[in-house]
């Protein structure tokens, strides 16, 4: 009979437990997710052992009768205790907090219960005591299962576990609040979280349980990663821009001093860009950009990168190339753009200068620059017509 009464207030979501009395102390037999959600060490919990010195204080005087008792040790709680045979040896427990603290907790609980971020409160061992109807959306788990369990013991994927528990250990340790972003497996795949945790003090001043906000920044990430993109994309050729190429070249030269590869760079500039424009318009001016920009990208491969450094100067640099390698893909490029004509947006014939330059050890990105720029302007004065 008692367990099914268990049951019953377990599926209303009532904190009821089973008691029994052993010797001269009082012994919870089972309970409800409810009471081990509101049972407990954490601030606005009933401590366990306040629950049972109080019943074990009052219990010489409880009958058969249905009785409504306060906790001594605990005011804000009351328990009705009712007898579940004859004579009475085991008893059913309703716990329930007094008016004035269940408005307090219900305040929090509603809420907690609308937000649309994971709320969580745990325990030292990582166990939840509380945790709101957010995180069933994210993880198909229903709340109920959560309470009473820790992340690893509901076998949730190990790296979940793996960014959780450490972040949790540190706030109990310092005893400070600590945030980091987390990506966290969900049902609907990967998701960048920002989750706070700070600790909460019981009235003795122990931190026993902490309380976790968790909120989904996975579309702020995606616009950040977008508008970094753009911060380091020429808006008209769609290569990168003098600050992109700038970092990309700082991070493989310092990989070429690492010993590492090679890295070799072409530079590049339209040769009589100026009279495209006076003769066609600027509009014309561009596409014969864009054309030069989707050409370089198309003959380089895969781990090199192409970048507009401004006006009609173009910069590819070629990832693990030696000099003679870069020379054969100049060469490439020299016949690529001068076959561009019409059907490429182009709409006079055109052609680059390329100045070529390889890396040395410990070299620097200006001086690598600036060997790679009298390169270009050597070939250019090569050749007739105005730069």
């Amino acid at each position: 009979m008692g367990d099914e009464l268990l049951d019953w207030f377990a599926e209303s979501a009532v904190a009821a437990f089973l008691c029994r009395r052993d010797g001269d102390d009082v012994e919870i037999v089972s309970r409800t997710p409810e009471c081990t959600a509101v049972v407990g060490p954490g601030p606005g919990q009933l401590a366990e052992t306040a629950l049972l010195a109080g019943l074990g204080l009052l219990w010489p005087g409880i009958d058969r009768s249905p009785e409504v008792i306060s906790l001594p040790d605990a005011p804000d709680w009351q328990c009705t205790l009712q007898a579940l045979d004859d004579p009475p040896t085991s008893w059913l427990g309703i716990l329930r907090l007094t008016t004035a603290r269940q408005r307090h907790n219900e305040v929090f609980f509603s809420i907690a219960q609308a937000l649309p971020d994971i709320v969580a409160r745990l325990d030292r061992n990582h166990r939840h005591v509380y945790i709101n109807p957010r995180i069933e959306r994210e993880t198909g788990i229903p709340v109920q299962l959560f309470i009473g369990k820790s992340k690893r013991e509901l076998g949730l994927p190990p790296d979940l576990v793996a960014q959780w528990e450490p972040l949790v250990d540190r706030v109990l340790h310092s005893e400070e609040p600590a945030e980091e972003e987390q990506q966290l497996p969900t049902i609907h795949g990967v998701r960048t979280f920002l989750t706070r945790v700070v600790p909460e003090r019981s009235p003795d001043g122990e931190v026993r349980t902490v309380l976790s906000t968790s909120y989904d920044i996975t579309q702020l990430k995606s616009l950040q990663q977008q508008l970094a993109e753009l911060a380091r994309t020429d808006p008209l050729t769609s290569v990168l821009n003098r600050r992109g190429f700038s970092e990309r070249i700082e991070a493989e030269l310092a990989r070429q001093q690492d010993g590492d590869g090679q890295l070799s760079l072409l530079l590049l500039d339209v040769n009589d860009f100026k009279s495209v424009n006076d003769t066609y318009g600027h509009f014309a001016g561009d596409n014969v950009l864009i054309a030069i920009g989707e050409a370089l990208q198309q003959e380089v491969g895969p781990h090199d990168f192409v970048a507009r450094l401004g006006g009609d100067e173009f910069c590819v640099a070629l990832v693990d190339a030696d000099a003679t390698d870069a020379d054969a893909v100049a060469d490439r490029i020299r016949r690529r753009i001068g076959g561009l004509g019409p059907g490429d947006r182009c709409p006079c014939a055109v052609s680059v200068s390329v100045g070529l330059a390889t890396a040395t050890a410990d070299e620097r990105t200006a001086d690598l620059m600036t060997r790679v720029d009298r390169q270009m302007y050597r070939e250019k004065s090569s050749k007739s017509g105005p730069a």
